[in-house]
Parts: C-alpha cells; sequence; structure tokens
C-alpha cells in the first residue's frame, strides 16, 4: 500500500503531459488570436475568459516554480518534479511571446479602429464650424452630416460614448466635446480609448498612463 502511494506521488500518466506541453505551447497562438477576434465584428467579452485561464495558469506556474525546484532535490518526488519544471519551462516562455503578440494584435485593431473612426470625427468638427458649438449628442449629426450614428466596428464595444459640454472642459483638459470607447478588458478598473479634438494628451491621467494610437489615445489603467 505504501509503495503504491509513492508510486502515485512521483508519476505523471504519458496522455497528462501530453495535454500540458499542449496547452503550453497553444498560449503562444490563443493568446493573439483572442485579442484579434476581440477587435472584430463578432467578438464576445465571454472570450476574455480564454484569456484569464492562462493568465491564472502563467500564476501557477510561478508559484509552482520554487516548489518543483525544492521536489527535485527529494528522491520520491523527483521524477514528477521534473516533469512538471518541463511544462513550466515550455509555459512561461510562450505565454511571455504570446503576450507580446497579443498587444501587437491589440494595437493595431485599435490602429484600424482610428482610422474607421475619422467620418465621425469629421462630422464632429463640420457641425461644430458650422454651428458654432459641437453637437449635443451623436444623434444629431443625422441625416445632414452622417446617414446614420456609426459603431465601432467591434462588437464586444460597439458603441461610441460622446461627452460635450462644460463636464467635457473640465474632465478632459478644455475640449469641447471627446470621444470615448470603453475596451473589453479584464482586471480591478478599466481602461478607455479617448479622443481629443484638440489632442493635447498627457503621458498621464484619467486613471493609467496613455498610449498614442493614431489620434486618440489609449489609457492603460
Amino acid at each position: 500500500m505504501y509503495c503504491d502511494r509513492q508510486k502515485s506521488e512521483t508519476a505523471m500518466k504519458p496522455e497528462d503531459l501530453l495535454a500540458y506541453i499542449l496547452f503550453a505551447l497553444s498560449a503562444i497562438a490563443v493568446l493573439p488570436l483572442v485579442a484579434w477576434v476581440l477587435m472584430s465584428p463578432y467578438g464576445s467579452e465571454l472570450l476574455l475568459c480564454v484569456t484569464i485561464v492562462y493568465h491564472i495558469a502563467f500564476l501557477a506556474a510561478v508559484v509552482m516554480l520554487p516548489v518543483m525546484l525544492v521536489r527535485v532535490c527529494l528522491k520520491r518526488t523527483r521524477t514528477a518534479a521534473r516533469l512538471w519544471l518541463l511544462v513550466i519551462a515550455v509555459y512561461v516562455p510562450c505565454f511571455v511571446a504570446g503576450g507580446l503578440l497579443e498587444h501587437h494584435v491589440w494595437s493595431a485593431g485599435w490602429e484600424a479602429f482610428s482610422e474607421r473612426s475619422q467620418p465621425l470625427i469629421a462630422a464632429i468638427k463640420k457641425y461644430e464650424r458650422d454651428q458654432g458649438m459641437p453637437p449635443d449628442r451623436l444623434a444629431d449629426l443625422v441625416p445632414n452630416y452622417l446617414t446614420a450614428v456609426p459603431y465601432t466596428g467591434m462588437r464586444a464595444c460597439s458603441e461610441y460614448q460622446y461627452v460635450t459640454g462644460s463636464h467635457a472642459g473640465e474632465e478632459y483638459a478644455g475640449n469641447t466635446w471627446v470621444l470615448q470607447v470603453i475596451p473589453p478588458v479584464f482586471g480591478v478598473g478599466f481602461d478607455e480609448v479617448l479622443y481629443f479634438p484638440r489632442q493635447n494628451y498627457s503621458q498621464s491621467g484619467y486613471g493609467g498612463s496613455l498610449e498614442r494610437i493614431g489620434d486618440w489615445a489609449y489609457v492603460h489603467e
């Protein structure tokens, strides 16, 4: 009975090891793929659950690493520890590489969004020139300046939020109006993407640091 227990502590089934290795390798492809789908007209915030799984697995790998380094020194647990170290050694660089590709895809998606938003921005500016003030709401642009209020082109964050009046000037560096989109992210707090017609973005503020993306600024909270 003791031998059976000892064996169960040290053995890992080949099919389990294969599954762990395949999961580890998948991070390099799945993370950027999820980002691409989230930026598409078909994406859903539910896909964030997939990203969360990979982040939790990364945290688990970081916690397990020192434990397995200790266990590999013990004869009774050495075999299993070596296999877990192999999984960790594959997963961590794949996760990091996948994260870098994810950021690249994410940035490229927002660059494309910035281009898609130009007709809306041009319509607001023309209304402001013609009327002497920005529209009170985006719907006021229809039908003289736009045939319809556009969507962002991303199902996971489909609508533009529009801020004007004294609130825009006080909260957003004196701009008479501001466009805002809330991107689909997980974690505490939230990011936002802002457009200032004056283009007077600071390096930080609004709850985080700002990264320029085209004529917009992405606020990383």
